[in-house]
């Protein structure tokens, strides 16, 4: 029997970082109240500064160790809804939020997830985003997610796939975390669409946009290796040519980025001793 899904079903996962009052959860939910939502943070502390909660639908867990997949995944395990909604302390949520996860999870209940858009503070998008509704995502669109983009069933990745902790902040490489969740439920066939609605308002840059190129580069090539092996340097003259043609990079800073690029799989093919 096909279930369907009501608001008290959607769990949200806020990854944070040293807080100790809700005040950011304000500033998050400016169009509902935060405790008409199932909340579930993670708060990546110190033993002096603990965020407590006492909301009942508020939940709170202050780990002392570092790394944003670390909190993705602490998250997971302690989530209790069916559909969990990844999103940061950095964000606004949209008016009709839940309606647009509800609509599109029981109209259709055989994905197993989906990747939504998110707008900038400043309107409009950071990224460009399909125009329809994708059944599935190719590769491409799996390298351009961002985390909070990502809504899933629980049932589907519970136990099943995580978060790679060598990838996102604070770990290994910086970030690519989104990019290698994806592509680990793809390789395991997850039915993963794109649904073109805007789920939040992002208050600033996204982790890619703040780097340079070349750490760029090096974070990136990394990502290709773990998603594509041996074939990640097709990905990296790839990402070469789109850059040059878009105008972000020169072609006189095209060997540095090479190298860095090399540097960076050298480090992470090390770290995991390939």
């Amino acid at each position: 029997m096909t279930k369907t899904y009501h608001t008290s079903d959607i769990e949200i996962l806020i990854a944070t970082m040293n807080r100790n009052n809700f005040d950011f959860l304000k500033s998050m939910f400016v169009f509902s109240g935060f405790y008409n939502f199932n909340i579930l943070i993670v708060n990546q502390t110190t033993e002096e500064n603990i965020l407590k909660s006492d909301f009942e639908t508020v939940k709170v867990i202050n780990v002392f160790d570092k790394g944003l997949s670390k909190s993705r995944n602490i998250a997971i395990q302690n989530s209790t809804k069916d559909i969990l909604v990844f999103t940061d302390d950095d964000v606004v949520i949209d008016l009709n939020f839940s309606e647009k996860i509800l609509k599109t999870f029981n109209k259709r209940n055989d994905y197993d997830g989906f990747r939504f858009r998110f707008k900038v503070e400043s309107g409009g998008f950071s990224k460009k985003y399909p125009e329809n509704f994708k059944q599935k995502l190719n590769w491409f669109e799996v390298l351009n997610a961002s985390s909070i983009e990502l809504v899933f069933k629980r049932e589907s990745i519970f136990n099943i796939i995580a978060f790679d902790e060598d990838f996102g902040l604070g770990s290994l490489i910086t970030l690519g975390e989104e990019a290698v969740f994806l592509a680990d439920a793809k390789k395991k066939k997850l039915k993963i669409g794109f649904v073109p609605k805007t789920l939040i308002i992002h208050n600033n840059k996204t982790t890619s946009q703040k780097i340079s190129n070349e750490l760029k580069y090096f974070n990136q090539s990394a990502v290709f290796f773990r998603i594509f092996k041996n074939n990640y340097l097709f990905w990296v003259f790839l990402k070469l040519f789109f850059d040059l043609k878009q105008g972000n990079i020169a072609f006189s800073n095209v060997f540095t980025l090479l190298k860095e690029a090399i540097k960076g799989k050298n480090k992470y093919a090390e770290h995991i001793k390939l």
